[in-house]
């Protein structure tokens, strides 16, 4: 039997790593995407899997890495990069472009040129955030990016359904990843802290987001579309 093929945008590290991994397990035939060429030919290696550097700001590697793909069954938009720290009076036009166009515009564009890829039965992921539902000071641009990544995989949902195209969405709280910590500078309260209000008491990892996101991709969850589901320990019930 032919084994599914699914394509994994930040795979390099964190919640797309874990992401990657967890497919792995389950059968796919992987290929991995991410901008840092470097640790994507590890995890590719790990994994026995397929890398291909890509970096979401630039359509013509999108349009000409989707060329080659001729079958996908699951598609993970898991990509981002961190607004952390940046209050809105200091978000400039580089920081908005950058920030929508990895996310949003990127993301947007993927699916797009893979779509002829998909049949029946194919599944997206897109992976948002928690602070898109809630919203959180010091981040404005992050949050209306990974907002954008909400909206859009609910009218992906409505469209793409009577081709029998899935499109659910993620959305994570904070997540140890190398991408956090950077933003934490290194400053473990920062982490304490919120699992101090987790119900659960401790922070979702990596792991705990991919099996979320590897189940929405899974035949298990062949009648839901549209749907969002927060991986969070509680924390979307929080202040």
């Amino acid at each position: 039997m032919t084994r599914p093929v699914a394509l994994v945008t930040g795979a390099a590290s964190g919640i797309g790593r874990a992401t990657a991994r967890a497919l792995a397990a389950s059968g796919h035939a992987l290929l991995l995407c991410d901008r840092d060429a470097g640790a994507l030919a590890e995890v590719a290696r790990e994994l026995q899997a397929e890398a291909l550097p890509l970096d979401l700001l630039d359509l013509a590697a999108i349009r000409a890495l989707a060329a080659g793909v001729s079958r996908l069954d699951v598609l993970v938009c898991c990509a981002g990069i961190s607004g952390h720290g940046l209050p809105f009076a200091a978000v400039d036009e580089a920081a908005w472009d950058a920030m929508l166009g990895v996310h949003a515009k990127g993301h947007f564009f993927l699916i797009q040129a893979l779509l002829p890829a998909m049949a029946g039965g194919a599944a997206v992921v897109i992976v948002s955030s928690l602070f898109a539902l809630r919203g959180s000071p010091n981040m404005p641009h992050y949050t209306a990016a990974k907002g954008a990544l909400v909206g859009m995989a609910r009218a992906l949902a409505v469209e793409l359904g009577p081709q029998g195209i899935r499109v659910n969405s993620v959305a994570p709280g904070l997540v140890r990843t190398p991408m956090t910590a950077h933003s934490a500078g290194g400053n473990d309260s920062f982490f304490t802290q919120r699992e101090a209000v987790i119900p659960l008491r401790r922070l979702a990892t990596a792991e705990d987001v991919a099996c979320s996101i590897a189940y929405l991709a899974s035949p298990a969850a062949a009648a839901l579309t549209g749907q969002l589901l927060s991986p969070s320990g509680g924390e979307a019930f929080t202040g």
